[in-house]
């Protein structure tokens, strides 16, 4: 397989094509780490920009490869990556409880995947996002975090801003990072800052799918009640 060729699909509309081609050479027993990644990261991708009713399934087996090649490589940074992408993802689209309960993996997925590569913008959007979900938790999610957890974690908005504003300055036109990053403002009782980062996405960005179309509509609403 010529992993270049399939790396070119990555980041546009030929990531079908990718994904088809991984697939493909997976069911016919290929499971070596260079497919399992690349097979994570597509459908991740797919899960980026296809229609809602599809996004937990492309979720849920992009999870499933990257696990198989953590398994198989621990140490293999493109597998810890995708599988922290993933189970975050994964967690979002849970309710409350399981959403802590899982918040667990995540972070020490996160924390592994950090460690090996500080500066990956991805990354730091995550931990950005764990913060943020942290400092917003309501004081009967805390309880039930107890259950979960030996010490509760504890993080504010302005931590948050922080890796956000790092992913922003490697990232600025990354619309879904914007969103967040004006809602931690928001939590910080920042609202010029907040109606800063909205007017960037909804004015100077052009949404690329259906999942960035959406977060455009949520900026727009958020910038409408400041």
């Amino acid at each position: 397989m010529n992993f270049n060729e399939i790396d070119s699909c990555f980041g546009n509309d030929k990531r079908e094509s990718a994904y088809d081609k991984l697939k493909a050479a997976y069911e016919k027993g290929d499971h070596s780490i260079d497919v399992l990644w690349r097979l994570a990261q597509v459908c991740h991708e797919l899960s980026s920009v296809a229609p809602k009713a599809k996004r937990t399934a492309y979720v849920t087996e992009g999870l499933k490869y990257a696990e198989e090649g953590m398994k198989a490589d621990p140490s293999n940074f493109k597998c810890v990556k995708w599988s922290a992408v993933l189970t975050g993802q994964n967690a979002e689209a849970q309710q409350t409880k399981q959403k802590i309960e899982m918040g667990n993996k995540f972070k020490a997925l996160l924390d592994k995947a950090i460690s090996m590569q500080p500066d990956d913008f991805v990354l730091l959007h995550l931990r950005g996002r764990y913060k943020f979900t942290v400092a917003s938790l309501t004081w009967l999610e805390k309880k039930i975090a107890a259950t979960f957890y030996t010490t509760v974690p504890t993080h504010t908005f302005e931590e948050s801003i922080e890796d956000f504003q790092s992913c922003y300055k490697v990232e600025p036109k990354w619309i879904e990072n914007l969103l967040y990053l004006a809602k931690a403002y928001i939590g910080a009782k920042d609202k010029e800052n907040a109606k800063k980062y909205l007017k960037v996405a909804v004015y100077e960005i052009e949404p690329q799918s259906d999942v960035e179309v959406d977060f455009i509509a949520e900026c727009k609403t958020i910038l409408s009640k400041l």
